[in-house]
């Protein structure tokens, strides 16, 4: 009586190695498939942003938010984020699709390249407003700012190289929105590029105004960042290339960071 012949030892194991080598070849094209299709989920949030400035402006005479509260209007009609809420509600377009939260207690914290900042404590007051933007993983340049005059502004940013109009010449080269480990920046060109890796902030010596190019200096989607400008094109922007966007209005083109670069970011290319 014939009896169905099963497989061999050495069968299965040559089944389990084409298995296990099928898998090495497949796993690196879908982690690459996952972080273009994440990069292009990015950009169309950059894209989302741009429209919310620009409707935000039809309705304010072309301006930017004031930024910093006085003159009757409070800190949440002039945050950023805070003056635009009655223009979007989808709140995942704060969000980059490559980034995370992490479970920590809320503090004045920063991200990393594949960590949302925040959360940060609950405001005061109780304002739901501010409660509820507590984390994220993009960054508004403080220099595109409209405050009236005889309010003040952020220490250690000049009022006169603020950018207030979304009509400014050379609209085009101004970052408006970006891929960030932190909230808040306003880039100098005498900023310093951070020493460590793309995965270490290097944290404690960047703060809103100072030093906060380091923010920026990750390599969340193919060696840079994305970007919403301030005539609200989208487009990739390479951590070298930082150095040649017009971030405020006397910002110097092409200089680099002070001290150059660090040996992590000597192999990137420049654009």
């Amino acid at each position: 009586m014939n009896r169905p012949r099963g497989f061999t030892l050495i069968e299965l194991l040559v089944v389990i190695s084409v298995i296990a080598l099928l898998m090495a070849i497949l796993l690196p094209a879908l982690r690459r498939a996952k972080r273009q299709t994440q990069a292009i989920v990015c950009r169309s949030n950059m894209k989302q942003w741009g429209l919310v400035f620009a409707l935000y402006a039809d309705d304010n005479n072309d301006s930017f938010p004031q930024s910093y509260a006085g003159n009757g209007v409070n800190a949440e009609e002039a945050w950023m984020l805070g003056a635009t809420l009655p223009y979007y509600k989808n709140e995942d377009m704060r969000m980059c699709p490559s980034t995370r939260v992490l479970n920590r207690p809320p503090a004045d914290q920063p991200g990393g390249t594949f960590i949302d900042w925040g959360p940060f404590p609950a405001s005061a007051s109780g304002s739901a407003w501010y409660d509820a933007l507590a984390t994220g993983s993009y960054a508004f340049n403080n220099w595109c700012a409209d405050p009236p005059a005889g309010v003040p502004f952020w220490p250690g940013i000049p009022i006169e190289n603020l950018i207030r109009k979304t009509s400014a010449k050379g609209a085009h080269m101004v970052p408006l929105v970006v891929d960030s480990a932190y909230v808040d920046i306003a880039p100098k060109h005498t900023d310093r590029a951070a020493t460590n890796d793309e995965h270490e902030r290097d944290e404690y010596s960047a703060s809103y105004s100072s030093n906060s190019m380091k923010w920026l200096y990750i390599d969340r989607h193919k060696g840079g960042i994305n970007a919403v400008f301030v005539d609200m094109h989208v487009e990739h922007v390479g951590i070298k290339r930082l150095w040649k966007l017009k971030w405020h209005k006397n910002f110097q083109l092409g200089v680099g960071p002070a001290g150059g670069w660090p040996t992590w970011l000597q192999t990137y290319r420049d654009y």
